[in-house]
């Protein structure tokens, strides 16, 4: 504001010539950021960034022309509050792509719950658990979970299918499946007293006495003398 009260007295000419140099080098930089993969919040972000200084060097250089040709020395504070509000956009606009991946949610556009039906859909499926599709960077996501699957189909075969189908379907090329055979939820009676009370093998005692029937049937009298 206090610029805009009482402006300092700016060199227009001077303003324009840098602001005009800057166009020039900042319009380069543009052009070779543009033909990368602008996908990534890492190369969008550089490119949000030079254009936004491009922007900056266009709006002073009409700050400085119009400080050259008629001496108002506001134009100077309006090109910056213009830039920053460019800048203010474009942050907003990075801030509002990276916050799934800081937050691990799963990446725009992905439906989860059409993933877990799915998953529920394959042959031998029976349960999903702990299902986790989140974005580890962008235009990299990932999915995670833990599949129980019937005794009539092989875990690593249908670990393959589901990963096959998860590719296919959903672009999903990061995935860590844990696939186990479903164990029965209610464990029948006498299995359940064999766990629980297992039986101890029997082992001989080499020092126990053991009884013959002559002897049980002969048992020596206390009168009767020891030989």
């Amino acid at each position: 504001m206090r610029r805009l009260l009482n402006p300092p007295k700016v060199a227009g000419g001077l303003v324009l010539i840098t602001a005009l140099v800057g166009i020039v080098v900042n319009l380069g930089a543009s052009w070779l950021v543009a033909r990368a993969d602008r996908t990534s919040l890492n190369v969008e972000g550089a490119f949000q960034h030079i254009l936004n200084d491009l922007f900056a060097f266009i709006a002073t250089a009409i700050a400085g022309l119009v400080v050259l040709l008629t001496g108002w020395g506001q134009a100077d504070a309006i090109a910056a509050l213009v830039v920053a509000a460019l800048m203010a956009k474009a942050g907003w606009g990075l801030i509002r792509d990276s916050w799934r991946i800081f937050l691990e949610a799963a990446p725009r556009g992905m439906n989860v719950a059409a993933v877990d039906a799915d998953l529920h859909a394959v042959a031998g499926v029976l349960e999903v658990h702990d299902l986790h599709v989140w974005e580890v960077t962008s235009e990299f996501p990932a999915l995670s979970a833990h599949i129980l699957v019937d005794h009539s189909h092989d875990c690593h075969e249908r670990r393959q299918t589901i990963t096959a189908l998860l590719h296919e379907r959903y672009g999903l090329d990061h995935t860590t499946l844990q696939v186990d055979h479903a164990t029965p939820s209610i464990v029948p009676a006498d299995e359940l007293s064999r766990r629980l009370h297992p039986k101890q093998p029997e082992i001989d005692d080499p020092h126990a006495h053991h009884s013959t029937p002559e002897s049980a049937s002969h048992p020596l009298r206390p009168s009767e003398p020891h030989t």
